[in-house]
């Protein structure tokens, strides 16, 4: 589904993220953030949806394949274009990426249309072009890395971006870059950069309330938000993983944001809720900021 400004020149998109379903029969938990995702999507008006991972958890749990399938069917019910990435917990066992990929594709009925997709161990990078109102010009390319889950040496806790995908993305962007630098273009992965220890300390919304690593990131830098700032029109990225921050920062005039937890079976003092972006199509500006259930909820 080819997604597209609004006549009135705006686009809404709604970021869910660390929603972690469990177990069938569905716990609690499991059924407010159910909840929190139904109301959410009937009290914004929004024209996509992007899930930053961790949408379940997978070990120990079974029938995992199902757990993800009955979950999307949550959102599919809004008739909303859908895209997704993928956490540390989506595949902690015998469930797989091109599994969970599989089934978003065969059972979820409204998807965004992906570009420009690569696949190298089993994670994908791709993107979604957001076009003009009036004409068939892409606005902003939105592009979602998945950042895998575990590091694969003996270096910090969590995986890094692959080098490959730096590459894809450092390849990708050229085919979107006006050359006016203006800021304009969106990046969704599950864990955050490096760099966000730096726009933590220039915090301009938000908390920065975790109390492991304050920023859960890679020990390993592998050079993407260094494309990201050569490209000179990616305004910034998105991602979770860290159910206790929910901030923007802004380091190097690129925007790093956090997600607002969705799921309430986790871990987190935070209170839950979603994350909006608003795009306007006459100054091609970006605004971003977190809403909590207790707004929205019916």
């Amino acid at each position: 589904m080819q997604l597209k400004y609004r006549p009135d020149g705006t686009f809404r998109i709604i970021q869910f993220t660390d929603t972690h379903i469990g177990n069938m029969p569905f716990h609690e938990e499991d059924e407010r953030t159910f909840k929190l995702i139904e109301d959410a999507l009937a009290y914004f008006d929004v024209d996509l949806i992007i899930h930053t991972g961790d949408i379940i958890w997978s070990e120990g749990v079974k029938d995992a394949d199902i757990v993800f399938e009955k979950t999307m069917e949550y959102f599919d019910k809004a008739k909303i274009p859908m895209a997704i990435t993928f956490g540390n917990h989506d595949t902690e066992e015998i469930i797989t990426r091109s599994d969970l990929r599989r089934i978003f594709d065969q059972k979820v009925e409204v998807k965004a249309e992906k570009t420009h997709s690569m696949i190298v161990n089993d994670r994908e990078a791709y993107c979604l072009e957001i076009f003009h109102s009036d004409k068939d010009q892409v606005a902003h390319a939105i592009y979602l890395i998945d950042s895998g889950a575990a590091a694969p040496l003996d270096i910090g806790t969590y995986d890094w971006v692959l080098p490959q995908q730096v590459a894809w993305f450092s390849e990708t962007s050229a085919n979107y870059r006006r050359g006016d630098r203006h800021k304009r273009h969106l990046v969704f992965q599950h864990i955050p950069l490096p760099e966000y220890w730096q726009a933590a300390t220039k915090i301009i919304d938000g908390v920065n309330h975790e109390t492991n690593d304050a920023i859960s990131a890679p020990y390993i830098n592998t050079g993407l938000f260094a494309n990201m700032v050569i490209d000179g029109e990616t305004w910034g990225m998105f991602v979770g993983h860290d159910h206790d921050n929910d901030f923007e920062g802004v380091y190097h005039d690129i925007h790093l944001v956090y997600g607002n937890v969705s799921g309430y079976q986790t871990y987190g003092a935070e209170e839950r809720g979603v994350r909006i972006i608003e795009l306007k199509e006459d100054d091609q500006s970006i605004k971003t900021y977190r809403v909590k259930a207790n707004v929205f909820s019916r």
